[in-house]
């Protein structure tokens, strides 16, 4: 189990190539247009992406390909259309590829060219990892993301960020539950303000992030 740990911390490590220091998921549009402003908003923003929006879908993605309950292929072409933009089409594709060519390189796991939830959950499959500890690690690192972005960009400080992340552990706790035991019927979405902020973000002057 400690190897496996280790191996999570790696693969989801702010310092993996896979450039996630690059993607805002929409939040810088929102912290421009004032949507986002301090530590509460900020929180309150994150909350809806995990509980209601790509946090979620991600994650049950992840599951299912740990879990191999579809092949692959069938899980890469179901996560591509869940996603709401361009730039989340993006996002999700180069950091997956980045990911793939990574594993192959470094692991010797055959996972390119898949979207980022479903090839660190091929991934995970390959080395057993179990379903219920890269799910929460991932919910984790992805919301520690979007504070990174926060931080960045100003609304909120480091310790504020600290805060912010400490106060989602038991959303992220609760959901990577969830995640971990569902299945298909489980796969939906509804964060309209964050997917409309990824749209704005593609014609966004001037802009930091790539999405």
């Amino acid at each position: 189990m400690n190897n496996q740990i280790l191996t999570v911390m790696q693969w989801l490590s702010p310092a993996f190539p896979i450039g996630s220091f690059a993607y805002s998921h929409g939040l810088e549009w929102a912290i421009s247009t004032g949507c986002v402003i301090d530590a509460a908003t900020l929180e309150s923003w994150i909350t809806d992406v995990l509980e209601y929006g790509s946090g979620r879908t991600d994650a049950i993605i992840l599951a299912l390909a740990v879990r191999r309950v579809l092949p692959f292929d069938k899980l890469n072409a179901m996560s591509l259309a869940l996603c709401a933009s361009q730039e989340r089409l993006s996002e999700t594709q180069a950091q997956g590829e980045a990911m793939g060519k990574v594993m192959r390189d470094v692991w010797k796991i055959g996972c390119e060219e898949m979207v980022l939830p479903v090839a660190l959950g091929a991934a995970a499959a390959h080395r057993s990892i179990p379903v219920d500890l890269i799910v929460p690690a991932y919910l984790h690192a992805f919301s520690s993301n979007l504070i990174s972005v926060a931080v960045r960009l100003v609304p909120v400080g480091q310790t504020q960020g600290q805060r912010v992340l400490l106060a989602l552990h038991p959303l992220i706790d609760a959901l990577a539950q969830v995640a971990s035991n569902a299945d298909l019927d489980d796969l939906t979405s509804c964060t309209f303000l964050s997917d409309v902020a990824s749209m704005r973000h593609e014609t966004q002057i001037p802009r930091i992030f790539k999405t």
